[in-house]
């Protein structure tokens, strides 16, 4: 009689250990509020700052001449190697201007704002294209974005677009 009385104690105590198991399991279950994660560094990509808030890039592209002379005003920033940032801007028009011009700088992100880290110009004349480079060296672990501004001038009026490009991060 005796070893069903232990065998019937050994099946207690597997209950109870199951069941002192499974509480921590319940205490975890979550609640109806998700949690959400601060604004934290990504230490894994090399970044100093929280990434910038997702913006809706602007590009000008014309599909009619309605909107002006300016067909095409855009600006691009592209890794060269190291720490070195490439700008490339372009305009664009349907006919030759007499001027063309563009404004470009190259923006970092501070973790809270944009602000200019280089800027530079260009202009052309008597043309319907204007390519414009600059080949930057830029501070490790920042994100960096290229805003333009592209004037056609054809002899009376003076059309503008901007552009404002992806954030890449060094």
């Amino acid at each position: 009689m005796r070893k069903t009385k232990t065998k019937s104690a050994a099946s207690k105590l597997k209950i109870t250990l199951v069941a002192l198991l499974m509480v921590p399991t319940l205490l975890v279950i979550s609640t109806s509020e998700p949690a959400v994660a601060s604004p934290t560094i990504n230490v894994s990509s090399g970044a100093l700052t929280a990434p910038p808030p997702p913006e809706p890039a602007i590009h000008s592209l014309a599909n009619t001449r309605e909107r002006g002379h300016i067909y095409q005003a855009v600006g691009a920033i592209i890794p060269g190697g190291g720490l070195s940032a490439i700008v490339n801007t372009k305009t664009t028009t349907y006919t030759a201007m007499k001027t063309l011009s563009v404004d470009y700088r190259l923006e970092r992100w501070t973790g809270t704002a944009w602000v200019t880290f280089k800027a530079s110009s260009n202009n052309a004349t008597n043309t319907n294209l204007l390519n414009a480079s600059s080949d930057w060296t830029v501070m490790p672990g920042y994100y960096y974005r290229v805003t333009s501004i592209h004037k056609a001038y054809d002899g009376s009026t003076t059309d503008t677009s901007k552009h404002v490009s992806g954030n890449v991060l060094f």
